[in-house]
């Protein structure tokens, strides 16, 4: 068991900074002279927070010093090991592009409070710090996060610190000592009958971007799966649609997120007609374009490939250009402030509140899990008990 000498010293790293602004500092405490080998020997560890959470660090490292409960030693910063971390899982394909590009702005969040940290000693009370700044502003946009994105940020650092107590790196996980915000995600909310017969009224499906908000509308489609839909996945003579692909943030045409994303999807009157108005409008479109190409840029042509919903130039639309056309267009509609996706959800609550059978509202949906489902299911159900007990409530 080690034996600390005096009180330690803490060191400014951030020297361009004054101490009050400094957020980056080298905890130091000196062993004395080691009898083996006659020299003096000292440890060190880098902490991040104010000067105030090096003190507060400075006592815990001096405790685990002399207890000899140091959890590990290890080279690594705790940034040094997420960019590890994150090599590994691309390595091995153990997640998605998409996956992997989330998780890597989420780490960049965390890093630029604890990367300089050494990995075994980040601690519960730094990832508090962390997240209470987070929430405050100091995060990579200037903008406060919410305790939503904050709670996915620490999910996902559990990950890594788990798979550092694998390789024997650390002996414990700091996170399962943090207390992480809340989930604060705002609820979402539907469109009611009148409100979304209204909206489709109103839409033009010879517009690419009016028939994308029909199809999410009329079908329940995901932002990804609208903009991965091709015209060979169109029957219509059935008045079926193929649910197949999705297309991510990363020009990546794949299958859907899940098998159960794998769906076909009868489509409905209005739908049937709008996508036969979209198709025809596009041909003349491309016609239109064609006629300005030179023979070396070649000449535009609707086949089974095809995407539905296209530029001029018969390339695919990517789900965040789709958020973006409807976030300048939903005014126009009366429904500033709603999202994308509550069309899919409206879909969904329409579904319920006309008595379809949960498991069918799940295969229509794509949902994995049926709990997601059961939820707006039940919330709906549970509305309509409502207005039932209200309507009995007047006659007593």
């Amino acid at each position: 068991m080690a034996k600390v000498e005096g009180e330690g010293s803490i060191v400014q790293l951030e020297k361009d900074k004054p101490k009050s602004k400094c957020r980056k500092w080298q905890l130091r405490v000196s062993l004395g002279l080691n009898p083996r080998t006659g020299k003096y020997s000292q440890r060190t560890r880098v902490v991040g927070g104010t000067y105030t959470n090096a003190k507060s660090e400075m006592r815990r490292f001096i405790d685990e010093i002399e207890g000899d409960r140091v959890q590990g030693r290890t080279s690594y910063t705790f940034e040094e090991y997420c960019d590890h971390y994150l090599d590994i899982r691309e390595a091995k394909k153990e997640v998605a592009p998409t996956t992997q590009l989330r998780q890597t702005w989420q780490f960049k969040s965390a890093c630029q409070h604890i990367g300089h940290a050494n990995l075994a000693a980040v601690t519960p009370s730094m990832l508090n710090d962390m997240y209470i700044a987070m929430l405050k502003g100091d995060t990579l946009s200037g903008r406060p996060s919410s305790g939503s994105y904050v709670n996915q940020i620490h999910d996902n650092i559990t990950l890594v610190f788990e798979a550092a107590i694998k390789e024997g790196l650390i002996t414990k996980n700091p996170c399962d000592g943090a207390a992480p915000p809340k989930m604060d995600t705002r609820e979402k909310k539907a469109l009611d009958p009148e409100k979304a017969h209204a909206l489709v009224r109103e839409l033009d499906p010879t517009d690419t971007h009016e028939c994308a908000y029909l199809i999410a509308l009329t079908m329940g489609m995901r932002r990804g799966e609208v903009c991965g839909l091709s015209w060979g996945d169109v029957d219509f003579e059935h008045r079926i649609v193929d649910v197949s692909h999705s297309y991510d943030t990363l020009g990546n045409l794949k299958g859907t997120k899940t098998k159960a994303g794998m769906r076909l999807l009868p489509m409905s009157d209005v739908t049937y007609k709008g996508l036969l108005k979209m198709k025809a409008a596009q041909k003349a479109q491309f016609e239109k374009t064609n006629r300005y190409r030179k023979p070396d840029e070649g000449y535009l042509s609707q086949d089974e490939t095809t995407p539905v919903i296209a530029t001029h130039y018969g390339k695919r639309t990517a789900p965040g250009s789709l958020s973006r056309w409807w976030t300048i267009d939903r005014g126009r509609y009366g429904l500033e402030g709603w999202s994308f996706h509550e069309l899919r959800h409206t879909y969904l609550t329409l579904l319920a509140m006309s008595g379809v059978h949960p498991k069918v509202m799940q295969e229509l949906a794509g949902h994995y899990s049926s709990q997601i489902t059961m939820d707006i299911y039940t919330h709906v159900n549970m509305e309509a008990k409502r207005d039932a007990v209200e309507a009995v409530s007047k006659v007593f």
